[in-house]
């Protein structure tokens, strides 16, 4: 456990030289799966407070295929309109980096403070976002601005979907509180 510890925290610290390591070593597939799933987790927990049990699962579930939609995203983006013969990599690479990326957004169980739910929701999604920036430059070695479009453009993509997930999940669970 204390590795997958230290590879959270090297991967929040935005160490490029750990994300080159994630792509170049196939033996942290393992560990990145663990931190998507503790990622999820604590997004579903961190809406508990403001929308209850039910809504942690929805949560977890919309959070998980959202991630995946982003990582996939920003994979067939790479590869099929900005990649080069030199720069090719492989599709688990891709999705170790974006794995690892979200290690900012197990904060997100902070959400159980109503006080502070916004104001984690936007740190952790801009530390995702930069962490994917590194990730995703370092696997196809882009510059950072391409790296840095890639990653924004696929994630407001994902979010999009994420929300008419939520939406159609919430209604179907009848989560929904009506316009009074």
């Amino acid at each position: 456990m204390s590795k997958l510890t230290e590879r959270m925290v090297r991967a929040a610290k935005l160490d490029p030289a750990f994300y080159a390591e994630v792509v170049n070593d196939p033996t942290t597939h393992a560990h990145s799966v663990w931190v998507v799933g503790f990622f999820a987790i604590a997004a579903g927990f961190g809406t508990f407070s403001q929308a209850g049990a039910t809504a942690v699962n929805i949560c977890t579930i919309t959070t998980l295929i959202a991630w995946y939609v982003w990582a996939f995203t920003v994979y067939y983006t790479g590869t099929h309109f900005f990649s080069k013969p030199e720069n090719r990599v492989d599709r688990k690479a891709v999705l170790r980096v974006m794995a690892f990326a979200c290690a900012p957004g197990i904060l997100r169980i902070l959400g159980l403070f109503p006080p502070i739910t916004m104001i984690v929701l936007i740190i952790t999604t801009i530390w995702m976002l930069a962490a994917a920036v590194i990730g995703i430059k370092q696997a196809f070695n882009f510059s950072t601005a391409r790296a840095a479009g890639i990653c924004i453009i696929c994630w407001i993509a994902a979010t999009f979907f994420q929300g008419i997930l939520l939406v159609v999940m919430f209604s179907a669970f009848k989560l929904a509180k009506p316009y009074q």
